[in-house]
């Protein structure tokens, strides 16, 4: 198998392997222990810990480890929202953001939040006026993606930062799709609040964080005494080795211009053979690792099984809303037909995707197309 849906998750880094290893097998202290094995385990979270807010580009604030970037959304929304709503009643969102951001935002609405929508432009980018445009004196929560988990849209933060910090607001951003893959900048964006997750960048499952601003309101969201009691339960020692490794690996890894030449020249293939191919936000800037291609619906139907059955590994989208028939909401919300939504591809490159796979994906699918061409034109 070819695995090309790394924005679903990521193989584990050998060196991220070898950093957890320790901590499976003969240090397991609890790093809430006060003997010796507790210190050691305490001192690889913490080691751990500087080294993800490194990936932030901050020494400062606090970061939360969490059981998954979901937890880590849904943590700063709930959280967030449960600490502020005395200010003011209104959150606003991008339309286009993960599954979870649209989850959380029920919660808040269930306990009385009044929520507004930024709609993306028909590149699938924010823009910065259309969030603007949608704060008033009430709101006390806006919530953008760095870059968007289907498309690999980039959106541009510090601007949009700059908006909301006007309005007096506070600023959730969920990065779980960009960092390790693109530079992640609380301060630069003025955020106070920032999701992260280790299985996005070559590191383990089941361990994410939440960054917050020194003094950014926020309330439990998991009763309890770790992590300044801001965040209950064991912490996950071994996982967190891991988040902190991959993140040292991303901050070392200068790769993202070669990723952007594998991508584009797999997408220039693709376009040579197959006219009718539209690469969506192809104006815009996007995570240098992601390609989502559309095509005409008689043609595109089941891509995904198709190149499967071929032996590459690609998505229509999320992996939260997969085996389900209904069309993206991220396409929809930019103005694409149901139809043509549906045959979304995307693939996403890793850190050890070759341009020999890449040429080999793009001449099956194409295959794939003209073959269905040619049955459609004979009937």
């Amino acid at each position: 198998m070819i695995y090309l849906d790394h924005n679903a998750t990521t193989p584990l880094r050998p060196a991220v392997f070898r950093a957890m290893r320790p901590y499976l097998e003969g240090s397991f202290g609890n790093p809430a222990s006060m003997h010796a094995a507790g210190r050691d385990a305490r001192r690889a979270v913490e080691d751990g810990r500087r080294y993800v807010l490194r990936l932030l580009n901050r020494t400062d604030g606090d970061l939360i480890f969490t059981g998954s970037g979901t937890e880590a959304v849904l943590f700063a929304l709930v959280g967030a929202w449960r600490a502020l709503s005395s200010r003011g009643s209104h959150v606003v969102l991008s339309s286009i953001e993960h599954r979870s951001g649209l989850d959380a935002a029920r919660v808040l609405e269930q306990e009385g939040a009044r929520v507004s929508w930024v709609a993306p432009e028909a590149d699938g980018s924010i823009d910065p006026d259309r969030v603007g445009d949608a704060l008033c004196p009430d709101t006390v929560l806006v919530s953008v993606q760095h870059a968007n988990n289907e498309t690999g849209v980039v959106h541009a933060l510090d601007q949009i930062g700059e908006r909301i910090r006007s309005a007096g607001a506070r600023f959730f951003v969920d990065a779980v799709q960009s960092a390790g893959k693109i530079p992640v900048d609380p301060e630069a964006w003025q955020a106070d609040y920032v999701a992260l997750a280790a299985h996005k960048m070559g590191g383990p499952k089941g361990v994410g964080a939440l960054w917050r601003r020194d003094m950014s309101p926020l309330v439990a969201f998991i009763p309890g005494t770790a992590e300044r009691g801001l965040r209950g339960g064991t912490l996950n020692v071994p996982g967190i080795v891991g988040f902190g490794a991959a993140a040292h690996l991303a901050i070392e890894d200068t790769s993202e211009s070669s990723v952007t030449e594998l991508r584009d020249a797999f997408e220039a293939q693709v376009r040579r053979a197959i006219p009718s191919v539209a690469v969506t936000g192809s104006a815009a800037r996007r995570l240098p690792n992601t390609s989502h291609l559309t095509f005409d619906p008689e043609i595109g139907r089941d891509l995904v099984l198709a190149l499967d059955r071929e032996g590459y590994a690609v998505s229509a989208g999320s992996a939260c809303t997969s085996g389900s028939e209904s069309p993206s909401h991220v396409l929809l919300a930019m103005g694409m037909s149901a139809e043509r939504a549906q045959t979304a591809v995307r693939v996403s490159l890793g850190f050890e995707t070759t341009r020999e796979e890449l040429e080999g994906l793009a001449t099956v699918l194409c295959r794939i197309i003209e073959t269905r061409l040619s049955t459609v034109e004979r009937s």
